[in-house]
C-alpha cells in the first residue's frame, strides 16, 4: 500500500508551504487498511506497543483538565493467556508491527488534518471553561448525579485556559479568543470491563467503608491521585491552542474591535504557519497585532496570549504574525505520528470501576464534594451603554481625552478700577467652543461671583482661559488674564491680576477607563 502519509511529510520536509500542496481551508483525510495478526510469545516480546497505547486509562480530573498521571487500567500487559497477542501493521511508522495491550479496542491508523484555523470569541470565564471541555466527546456527568450544580462552572473552571482568563479580568475588562488547528493519526477505546492497575486495586482496598468527618481526607487523598474520571476512549495526534485575552476597552480605545481582534489573529496565525502569504495581512491588521497602545501611551499590551501544545516533538507553538515562520511547526506535524497525544477524548466516572459499591458509592459522593467545592459562578450578563457620549455599548471610552467639565468663577481681590471709582467688575471665560460670563458686581474690588457652570461633555485637551474685567461706560477695561490647563478631579487655582488676584476651581470627571492629566490616561477596570 502506497504511503500517503510518508509523501505528505517527504513533500513538507522538502520546505513546501502547507501540506502536500493543499490550499488554505482544505483539510487532508486518509483512513488506511490495517493489518491485523495474532503474535507468536517471541513476537509479541520483540514488537513494540502502538503510539500512544498508554494514553487512555489514566485518570482524569475534570475540574482542572488534567491528567492524573496514574492509571486506574492495566495498560502494560499484552499477553493472553495462550501467551499471543494482537499485533498491527502501523502504515504511519513502515507498516511495523506493533503490539496492543489486552484491554485496548478498535485501534484504527488513520490521517485527518485541517489546514486551517478555527476560532471563536469567548465573551467570560466561564465561556473559556465551556470551551475548554469542547474535547470531551461524551457527556461527563453522565453516572455522576450532578444536577444540582447547575448554577456553578464545573467543568474545566482550574483548568490552564480558565485560571489565564481568570488572571486576565482581576486586573482588567476582558474578553477573549480562541484559535485551534489539530491533525488526528490513531483512534482507540478500552474495553467496558478492563482489567484494573494493581496500584489502583490496592488504593481502592484501602479505603475505609464508612464516609464521614473522619475518613473523609482518605477519600479526597483517593480523587487527588486517581481524578474524578478515567479516560476510556481517545483520538491521538496533536493540538495547538492559543488563547488570547483582549483588554477591551483599551483595545477599544485604539479603535479596535474584539472580532477584529479575533479576524486579524486568525490571518497573523496563518500567515506564520504558512497557510497564508504575508501580504494577505491589512495594514490595519499590521498595527493591531503590533499590540501598542498609540493613544493613551499607556504602555500596556491590549494583547496577552497562552499558548498550549499537545503531541508531537517540544514547541512552543509560537510563531510570527508577519512572515512565514512555518520550519518548527511543519516539523512538529511530521512527528505526531511518532508521538502523539491526546486530541479528544470520552470519560467515564471513576467511581464505575470500583467493585464494591459501598465504596464505589462514597468515591461518588466524594467526587461531587470535590465538583461543588471547585466549582465557579456563572457569568452574569454583560454589562451593555446605550446613547452615552464617548461609550461603546461594551461601556468602554471610544476616543480618550474626554470627560465632563464643570467650572466655578469664584471670586476676586484688590482689584483697581477708574480713579474715581471702584470697579464693576465681571469675569468672561473660554473652554474650547464654549464661551460664558458671569453678572458684573457694581463699585466692588473684592468681588465674590461663585458662578458654577456645568458644561457638560467635553474634550479634555483645550486650554480653560479665564478673563476678569471692568464694566465702563464706553469701553470695559481688562484687568487680566488667567490660564490652566485640565487634571481629572476637583482643583483650586488663582492667579495674579493687574492688581490683586482672581480664584477659580473645576471638576474634571474623566470618562470611564481614564484618568490623569486631560483624561488622556488609560485607567485598567478589574472585573
Amino acid at each position: 500500500m502506497p504511503n500517503l502519509y510518508g509523501n505528505i511529510i517527504d513533500n513538507l520536509a522538502a520546505g513546501l508551504v502547507g501540506w502536500a500542496g493543499v490550499v488554505s481551508g482544505e483539510s487532508f483525510s486518509a483512513e488506511y487498511a490495517v493489518f491485523e495478526t495474532e503474535g507468536t510469545l517471541e513476537e509479541c516480546q520483540e514488537a513494540p506497543f502502538v503510539p500512544g497505547h498508554n494514553l487512555a486509562g489514566e485518570g482524569f480530573d475534570i475540574v482542572k483538565l488534567q491528567h492524573k498521571g496514574a492509571y486506574v487500567i492495566d495498560l502494560q500487559t499484552f499477553l493472553n493467556p495462550t501467551n499471543s497477542c494482537t499485533l498491527f501493521e502501523n502504515p504511519l511508522q513502515g507498516d511495523q508491527l506493533q503490539k496492543l495491550p489486552l484491554s485496548v479496542l478498535d485501534w484504527r491508523s488513520f490521517t485527518s488534518c485541517k489546514q486551517e484555523l478555527s476560532s471563536a470569541l469567548l465573551d467570560t470565564v466561564t465561556s473559556v471553561a465551556d470551551s475548554a471541555t469542547d474535547l470531551i466527546e461524551n457527556d461527563w456527568t453522565v453516572g455522576l448525579g450532578v444536577e444540582d450544580l447547575g448554577d456553578v462552572t464545573v467543568g474545566g473552571s482550574h483548568s490552564t485556559a480558565v485560571e489565564f482568563a481568570t488572571e486576565a479580568s482581576t486586573v482588567d475588562k476582558s474578553v477573549f479568543t480562541e484559535h485551534q488547528l489539530s491533525c488526528s493519526h490513531y483512534s482507540y477505546r478500552v474495553s467496558s470491563n478492563p482489567p484494573l492497575s494493581s496500584e489502583f486495586r490496592q488504593h481502592m482496598r484501602s479505603l475505609p467503608q464508612e464516609y464521614n468527618p473522619s475518613t473523609r481526607h482518605l477519600y479526597e487523598r483517593f480523587i487527588n491521585t486517581y481524578g474524578t474520571h478515567y479516560i476510556q476512549q481517545v483520538r491521538l495526534g496533536g493540538r495547538l491552542t492559543r488563547l488570547t485575552s483582549i483588554r477591551t476597552c483599551l483595545a477599544t480605545v485604539n479603535s479596535h474591535s474584539a472580532s477584529e481582534v479575533k479576524d486579524c489573529l486568525n490571518t497573523g496565525l496563518s500567515v506564520g504557519l504558512g497557510f497564508l502569504e504575508a501580504s494577505a495581512t491589512t495594514s490595519q491588521c499590521k498595527s493591531l497585532l503590533e499590540n501598542h497602545d498609540s493613544q493613551t501611551g499607556s504602555q500596556l499590551s491590549y494583547l496577552n496570549h497562552v499558548t498550549e501544545v499537545l503531541g508531537g516533538q517540544k514547541w512552543l507553538g509560537e510563531v510570527s504574525l508577519f512572515k512565514n515562520d512555518s520550519v518548527t511547526f511543519r516539523r512538529w506535524l511530521t512527528s505526531l505520528k511518532d508521538a502523539p497525544d491526546i486530541v479528544s477524548y470520552s470519560l467515564f466516572p471513576v467511581h464505575e470501576l470500583v467493585p464494591d459499591a459501598v465504596v464505589g458509592g462514597n468515591v461518588k459522593t466524594a467526587v461531587k464534594h470535590y465538583l461543588r467545592e471547585n466549582g465557579i459562578e456563572k457569568d452574569g450578563p454583560a454589562q451593555q451603554c446605550f446613547g452615552q457620549p464617548n461609550l461603546s455599548s461594551e461601556c468602554c471610552p471610544l476616543q480618550p481625552m474626554r470627560g465632563r467639565l464643570q467650572v466655578t468663577v469664584r471670586n476676586a481681590w484688590g482689584l483697581d478700577g477708574d480713579f474715581w471709582n471702584k470697579p464693576d467688575p465681571y469675569v468672561k471665560f473660554w473652554y474650547g467652543p464654549h464661551f460664558h460670563q458671569t453678572h458684573y458686581i457694581k463699585s466692588e474690588d473684592n468681588p465674590h461671583w461663585n458662578s458654577v457652570y456645568n458644561l457638560g461633555h467635553v474634550e479634555a485637551n483645550h486650554e480653560l482661559i479665564f478673563e476678569v474685567w471692568d464694566k465702563d461706560l464706553n469701553f470695559d477695561d481688562h484687568l487680566g488674564t488667567c490660564r490652566t490647563r485640565l487634571q481629572e478631579g476637583s482643583h483650586t487655582g488663582s492667579c495674579n491680576m493687574r492688581k490683586g488676584g482672581f480664584a477659580y476651581s473645576y471638576t474634571l470627571t474623566c470618562d470611564t477607563q481614564l484618568s490623569g492629566y486631560q483624561c488622556a490616561k488609560y485607567k485598567p477596570a478589574p472585573h
